[in-house]
C-alpha cells in the first residue's frame, strides 16, 4: 500500500481528480466508486506517472503483509480501466508491459491543496523570498478556476449525451445481468495448495464440499455433488476444461494454505462458456474466521448466479451446521475418507465423525454422515448388515430430530428404511422429503430411484435416476444405477452402451465389472458373459460378486462342474467372512438348486442384507419367482418391517 501522504494532494488527469486526503476518484466533480485495493492500485500507478511499475512492486505496495497471486493484481487493474473508461487495446491511462508491469502514461498534474486555504501572513522581509512562489500558487488558483468553468460548461453541454449513453449502458448492464442470470450450474473444484508442494488434501476437499453443500440449499442452483468433481483433486486439468466436462455454466476454483492459526485462500468465480471471470478474492483469517469466509463466498456466488434468493433461502445460506472449528475439522476429515468409499476409508470416516459428535453433540451434519458410513459399510459387506444397522438407524435419526430441514439427514434416514428395514412407505417419505428440501441433491434422486425399483414402477425409477444423472452426469455409480434399470427393462443393447460411459467414468468400480456377464447371460451370449467374467477376475481378483456372476454363466451354458466348483469355493469364503449370501443363492439358481437358494436366501433376511430388495426385478432369480417360498420370502421380510416400525 502506498504510503500515507503528509499533504492532501489532488492529482488531475484528463476529467478525472485523484484526492488522496479522501481517497477517491471523480469525474468532473461527479464520485466514481472504486474499492479500496482499487484506488491504492491506481493511486501507486498515478503516483509513479511515465514510469514502468512492475508487478511484485505493486504486489508489495497494495497488499504489503499479505500473499496475493498475479489474477488478483490484474483484477485490480481490469476494474480501475473500467472506472477510467480506458481501453486496454487503445489506452489512454494504463499501459500493459508485458511480462513486466503497468505503466501510467496520461499527463498527470499535481495540485496542493494545502495552497489553497486561507493565506499565511509571511513578514515583509521574507516577502520578496516567497513572491515567486506566491505568484505560482496564484497562477494554480486561476488556472483551477478556470478549469471549473470550462468543466462546467462541458457538463451542461454533455447533459443530454449523458443520458443517451445512460440508457446505452443501463441496456448493455441488462444484457450482461441477464447473460449471467442464465448461470443455473456450478462444479466447486477441489482447492489446491497455494504454494507448491504438498498441501492439506483434507481441507482442500473439505473446502469444497462445504461450499457445495451451503450452495445446494439453493433451490435455483444445480451444484455438481462432491462425488462429480473427486476426480479433480489432484489434477493438473485446465478449470475450464473440467467445466466442459461437468457439462456447468460456471465453476468455482481455489487454493488453501493453512499456517498454524492463519490460512489464506484465493477463489475465483468463472463463467465456463467464454472464460470470464465473474468474481474473485482473497481472504487472510485466522482459522476460527472459516465460516466466515465460507460465509462469504457463498454469499459472493449466490449472488453473481440468482437473480434474488427467496428468504428461506438466505437463511439457509447462511447457516453453520457448527461453530466449533475442532469439531468442523474432524468433519472435514471424515468426508474426505469416506469419499474414498472403501473399507479402509469408511473405518476412518466413522473414526472421525464420531469424534466431531464427541465434541459438538448438536452437529446434524456429522451425524448423517456417520449413518450413511455405517450403512454403506453394510452395504458392501465391510460387516454383516445386522451388525451396522442399530448404528445407522440412531444416528440417522439423531441428524433428523436435531435438524428436520437437513436433506442429508432425510436421505441416509430414506435410504436406511429402503435398504434395510425394507419399509416402502417410510422410504417414499423420507426420500421425498429430501428431495422437497434439496431438489437438486443427486444422491436423493438416485435413492428414490431404487425405491421405484424395487416397488416395480420401472419407468418412473427410470427417471428419477435420469434426474440423478443430470446432476451428476459424471458419477459412475448413478451411470451405472441408470444402466442396471435398462437391464432390469430387458434393454440391454442400451444398458451396454449406458455400461460402457460408466466404465469410462471409473473401469474399477465393482459393480461395472459384473453387470456385462449378467447382461450377455440373458442375452444367450454365454462366451461373451464368461469372458467379461473371468478378465474381470484375472484383473481385480476373485470378488464374491464376480464369482458368483462367472458361476451363473458357467450353469446357464450347461458348464455344471465348472459352476459348482465356484458354488462351493463361495460358500468356504462366506464362512470365512461376510459378504451377500444373495450372491450364493444366485449362483445355486442357475443349476437349479432350488432348495439351496432359498436357504441362503433366508440368511439374507436374517442379516438384513441390502441385496434382498432387488430380488423381483432380477431376471436372474425369474426360475424361483413362481415358488411359494419366494412369496413366503418376501412376507418374511415385510413381516421384519412391521416388527422393525413398531420397536
Amino acid at each position: 500500500m502506498s504510503s500515507t501522504p503528509q499533504q492532501n494532494l489532488i492529482y488531475q488527469f484528463g476529467p478525472f481528480h485523484l484526492d488522496t486526503a479522501e481517497q477517491t476518484l471523480s469525474r468532473e466533480g461527479k464520485p466514481i466508486a472504486l474499492t479500496a485495493k482499487a484506488f491504492q492500485t491506481l493511486l501507486v500507478l498515478v503516483e509513479n506517472s511515465g514510469h514502468t511499475v512492475t508487478k511484485d512492486d505493486l504486489l508489495s505496495k497494495v497488499w504489503p503483509d499479505t500473499f496475493v497471486e498475479e489474477l488478483t493484481l490484474a483484477q485490480n487493474v481490469s476494474t480501475v480501466r473500467k472506472a477510467l473508461d480506458d481501453d486496454k487495446s487503445d489506452s489512454k491511462y494504463i499501459q500493459t508491459v508485458p511480462r513486466r508491469g503497468y505503466r501510467f502514461v496520461a499527463s498527470v498534474t499535481q495540485l496542493d491543496e494545502s495552497h489553497a486555504q486561507a493565506p499565511t501572513k509571511i513578514p515583509a522581509k521574507e516577502r520578496q523570498l516567497h513572491s515567486d512562489d506566491t505568484a505560482g500558487v496564484s497562477s494554480r488558483r486561476r488556472e483551477w478556476k478556470s478549469s471549473r468553468l470550462r468543466w462546467t460548461i462541458a457538463i451542461v453541454a454533455l447533459s443530454v449525451l449523458a443520458v443517451a449513453a445512460g440508457i446505452y449502458l443501463f441496456r448493455v448492464s441488462t444484457r450482461n445481468v441477464d447473460q449471467d442470470a442464465q448461470l443455473r450450474s456450478i462444479a466447486i473444484l477441489p482447492f489446491q495448495p497455494l504454494t507448491g508442494g504438498d498441501g492439506d488434501e483434507a481441507l482442500q476437499l473439505g473446502m469444497a464440499d462445504a461450499l457445495i453443500t451451503k450452495l445446494s440449499n439453493i433451490k435455483q442452483i444445480v451444484v455438481r455433488p462432491t462425488s462429480s468433481i473427486l476426480k479433480y483433486s489432484n489434477a493438473t486439468q485446465d478449470p475450464l476444461a473440467a467445466g466442459r466436462e461437468q457439462m456447468v455454466d460456471s465453476l468455482l476454483e481455489g487454493k488453501v494454505q493453512r499456517s498454524g492459526e492463519r490460512i489464506r485462500i484465493t477463489v475465483q468465480l468463472i463463467r465456463v462458456s467464454d472464460g470470464k471471470p465473474l468474481w474473485a478474492d482473497t481472504f487472510d483469517e485466522t482459522f476460527t474466521n472459516i465460516f466466515a469466509v465460507q460465509d462469504s463466498i457463498s454469499q459472493q456466488v449466490a449472488q453473481r448466479l440468482v437473480a434474488q434468493l427467496t428468504g428461506e433461502e438466505q437463511r439457509q445460506l447462511a447457516k453453520r451446521y457448527t461453530d466449533n472449528t475442532e469439531a468442523y475439522q474432524l468433519y472435514l476429515k471424515g468426508r474426505f475418507f469416506w469419499n474414498k468409499f472403501d473399507e479402509d476409508g469408511l473405518n476412518k470416516a466413522i473414526d472421525y465423525f464420531k469424534q466431531a459428535i464427541a465434541i459438538d453433540r448438536n452437529y446434524a451434519l456429522a451425524y448423517a454422515g456417520l449413518s450413511v458410513s455405517y450403512g454403506v459399510q453394510g452395504a458392501i459387506g465391510v460387516l454383516p448388515p445386522a451388525q451396522t444397522w442399530t448404528d445407522a438407524k440412531w444416528t440417522a435419526e439423531k441428524a433428523v430430530a436435531l435438524d428436520d430441514s437437513l436433506a442429508e439427514g432425510h436421505s441416509a434416514l430414506g435410504g436406511l428404511k429402503l435398504l434395510y428395514e425394507w419399509d416402502w412407505p417410510a422410504a417414499d417419505r423420507e426420500l421425498k422429503r429430501a428431495i422437497e428440501l434439496n431438489p437438486n441433491y443427486a444422491e436423493a434422486h438416485e435413492l428414490s430411484g431404487y425405491y421405484y425399483w424395487v416397488t416395480g414402477q420401472l419407468d418412473t425409477a427410470i427417471s428419477e435416476l435420469r434426474r440423478a444423472q443430470e446432476l451428476a452426469p459424471l458419477s459412475a455409480i448413478i451411470t451405472l444405477d441408470v444402466a442396471q434399470a435398462l437391464y432390469y427393462q430387458g434393454c440391454y443393447d442400451e444398458c451396454l452402451e449406458m455400461l460402457a460411459k460408466a466404465r469410462e467414468l471409473d473401469p474399477d468400480f465393482l459393480p461395472g465389472l459384473f453387470l456385462p456377464g449378467q447382461v450377455y447371460e440373458r442375452k444367450q451370449m454365454y462366451a461373451n458373459a464368461i469372458n467379461e467374467c473371468e478378465s474381470a477376475i484375472d484383473k481385480y481378483g476373485r470378488q464374491p460378486q464376480l464369482v458368483a456372476a462367472l458361476a451363473f454363466a458357467y450353469g446357464t451354458s450347461g458348464k455344471r462342474r465348472e459352476a459348482e466348483a465356484l458354488i462351493n469355493e463361495l460358500e468356504t469364503s462366506w464362512r470365512r467372512h461376510y459378504f451377500s449370501p444373495v450372491n450364493i443363492a444366485l449362483a445355486h439358481t442357475a443349476l437349479g438348486n432350488k432348495d439351496r437358494a432359498f436357504f441362503w436366501l433366508a440368511k439374507g433376511v436374517e442379516a438384513r442384507d441390502p441385496q434382498m430388495i432387488w430380488l423381483r426385478v432380477e431376471p436372474q432369480f425369474e426360475s424361483i419367482h413362481a415358488d411359494q417360498r419366494f412369496h413366503a420370502l418376501f412376507q418374511r421380510m415385510e413381516k421384519r418391517a412391521n416388527t422393525t416400525a413398531n420397536e
